[in-house]
């Protein structure tokens, strides 16, 4: 009968392996920003609503339903209740918009034409040289932008971005605004990470 030693996990190796997977983890750092009022206590706010942009800005309504909903259901997840006490303490208007940046992709060939002629008497050459783009597609840089108001005065401000090509369907949308929502909520509130 063969016998076959199995390897064990002693308890250092076991730490080890524990502290490269915390390592590791802490390498995909939100590419989140913040900035608040420092002397608002955060502690209190517990009930929003959402308002308008303040920014006048408007992307396209499929767009804006879903960043509304992302940030409806990533609030409730974080214990906030929806109300309309806008002179309360504890009450917030969330607003948010989305700013673009297109980004045109440099995939392209380069073609060289020419003609010559070479000996002993004389040459001659013409050259044309033309680029060709291999892809039109563009690449468009979307930049989300959540604000937090109280009494009409920004108290805290938390953005992130994402790429975005025209042919993504709905469903990459929708995604990719659920984790630049995520990414920018869970910077909320300041001082709790």
């Amino acid at each position: 009968m063969l016998k076959l030693n199995r390897p064990t996990l002693s308890s250092s190796n076991l730490a080890a392996l524990l502290l490269i997977a915390s390592l590791l983890s802490g390498c995909q750092s939100s590419s989140a920003i913040m900035d608040y009022d420092t002397q608002k206590d955060f502690s209190m706010i517990n009930e929003f609503s959402q308002g308008p942009s303040k920014q006048g800005i408007k992307s396209d309504d499929l767009t804006q339903e879903r960043l509304t909903q992302a940030i409806e259901a990533q609030l409730l997840e974080k214990g906030f209740s929806t109300g309309n006490n806008h002179n309360s303490d504890n009450h917030i208007i969330v607003s948010h918009f989305i700013t673009t940046q297109t980004k045109q992709n440099n995939s392209s060939i380069n073609i060289g034409l020419g003609t010559g002629r070479s000996g002993s008497n004389s040459s001659v050459g013409v050259g044309v040289n033309t680029s060709i783009p291999v892809s039109g597609r563009e690449t468009v840089e979307m930049r989300v932008t959540i604000d937090f108001h109280q009494r009409g005065k920004l108290i805290w401000r938390g953005y992130d971005s994402f790429n975005a090509k025209g042919n993504d369907s709905p469903k990459k949308r929708q995604e990719d605004i659920d984790k630049a929502v995520a990414s920018i909520l869970a910077l909320y509130p300041p001082g709790a990470s």
